[in-house]
């Protein structure tokens, strides 16, 4: 099994920091490794510099939304391990059944062979099987959870699905100002607002060698039908005369 990565450490931030402390922490960490700022640097440091750009964007892919964040905290507990049990003393065994009680093991309410299911008042039961009542105490939880995962699914598909359609990119206007809403939309806000994320200064291919010519862009994680948004603060940006 894979080892899950560390998003918390990628971004330099607590487990338990708030949306606007990531997101502050994703631009910082965005801008110190953008290959603008390397200066002249050789390959293996270009190289260093790469995966630490993927692994930030990365981070803020999963730690940036609500639901994605989440679903990670939940592995990330999941694979944390386990501190190891006391062992209990060694000694004689403690009696089972209706052994020392006086009761025959029919009269037993969690023998194996006692009645499943008996009259409990009014539109009730009791169950007294062992394995029937954890059934019935797990199903609930189960099914909840099954639903859970359901809509998150078809949340995530309806996103992505969202995200490719190219009569998005033909809408997008450089000099606007966007922000990501939770369900990972990017939505036109006003560029006064505080959580815009940048004006959209240019848009450029997926390939490696297109980059953001503002000094100061970060690439939005969240690609458009194959297109990568250069977003750069309002306080920085400026309008590009056409050459």
């Amino acid at each position: 099994m894979a080892k899950l990565p560390d998003h918390y450490a990628a971004l330099g931030v607590r487990p338990d920091a708030d949306a606007a402390e990531i997101r502050r922490a994703w631009i910082r960490a965005a801008r110190a490794n953008h290959p603008d700022q390397r200066g002249d640097v050789n390959q293996e440091q270009t190289e260093r510099s790469d995966r630490r750009m993927r692994a930030v964007n990365e981070a803020w892919r999963v730690l940036g939304r609500a639901e994605s964040r989440r679903s990670y905290d939940e592995e990330r507990a999941a694979a944390a391990p386990r501190p190891p049990q006391p062992s209990s003393p060694a000694g004689p065994s403690p009696p089972t059944g209706s052994a020392g009680t006086g009761q025959s093991a029919a009269d037993d309410p969690w023998f194996d062979d006692a009645p499943t299911v008996e009259p409990g008042g009014p539109g009730g039961f009791v169950v007294r099987h062992r394995s029937a009542a954890l059934v019935v105490r797990v199903l609930p939880w189960l099914a909840i959870a099954v639903v859970g995962v359901v809509i998150f699914v078809a949340s995530a598909y309806m996103t992505a699905d969202t995200n490719q359609d190219p009569s998005r990119v033909a809408a997008l206007e450089v000099g606007e100002c966007f922000w990501q809403a939770p369900n990972g939309a990017l939505r036109t806000v006003d560029c006064e607002r505080a959580q815009s994320d940048g004006v959209l200064d240019q848009i450029i291919t997926m390939s490696p060698g297109d980059r953001c010519r503002h000094p100061d862009a970060v690439i939005h994680p969240a690609p458009i039908a194959g297109r990568r948004l250069c977003l750069v603060p309002v306080d920085r940006w400026e309008p590009r005369v056409a050459e």
